[in-house]
């Protein structure tokens, strides 16, 4: 008798997740799937050998991907830590400049509200007083690989422009956008590149001389 026996890898899932997934740009739900070796007579799995991967499987378009797709932020968690940036980024560059400007608070309540649109100037006091402008990079560092360039230029062109409506930018201020450009690995001169394109935008553009105006006839009496 005529003994076929071989060996097959069958894949089991073991649990579903949310991700983002790269093939269809959007949140998915994947399934989360072991690879096993199993030996086979006449074709038929018999005996589970040793596990030879893992991987998540997309279930809309079933394109296959590493574990660490999962790792990635999805579409939902990046809105929200957007959002969380732009709220504490904001307190940051109020909290480096003066505080009690008002147009500059005025500037940074109407950013914030773009994320929450139940803010006000007394949430702005409280945020202004609980951040620690140190710590800039790390609320954007997700944002790095998660939003397009234009998405960080964005960003940091509306933190420029609450800087601005005080007037200028303090020191401290610009080191906050400087650490946040860093944060989503934007280079130095790119984000100076962005600074200086806002303060540009907001000067009044320069007059030309106006020619004398000529004396009235008959001169001075």
């Amino acid at each position: 008798m005529l003994i076929i026996f071989g060996f097959r890898i069958r894949l089991r899932t073991t649990g579903q997740i949310t991700f983002f997934c790269p093939k269809e740009g959007g949140d998915r739900l994947g399934d989360q799937r072991v690879a096993r070796r199993w030996f086979t007579i006449f074709f038929i799995p018999i005996i589970p050998l040793n596990q030879v991967g893992e991987l998540v499987e997309c279930t809309s378009c079933k394109t296959r991907y590493e574990p660490h797709v999962a790792d990635q932020p999805t579409t939902a968690s990046l809105s929200e830590i957007l959002g969380n940036a732009v709220r504490v980024l904001t307190a940051m560059v109020v909290r480096t400049g003066d505080p009690q400007d008002a147009a500059m608070r005025e500037a940074a309540v109407a950013l914030t509200r773009t994320v929450a649109a139940d803010y006000d100037d007394a949430t702005l006091t409280g945020d202004v007083m609980a951040v620690d402008p140190a710590y800039a990079e790390q609320y954007v560092a997700p944002l790095a690989d998660g939003i397009q360039v234009g998405g960080k230029e964005r960003l940091l062109s509306d933190l420029v422009r609450v800087a601005l409506a005080a007037g200028t930018i303090t020191p401290d201020q610009r080191r906050v956008i400087d650490l946040a450009g860093r944060g989503m690995d934007l280079t130095p001169a790119h984000v100076t590149g962005i600074v200086s394109s806002v303060a540009s935008a907001r000067s009044p553009e320069p007059q030309p001389p106006q020619p004398p105006v000529p004396p009235a006839d008959g001169g001075e009496a």
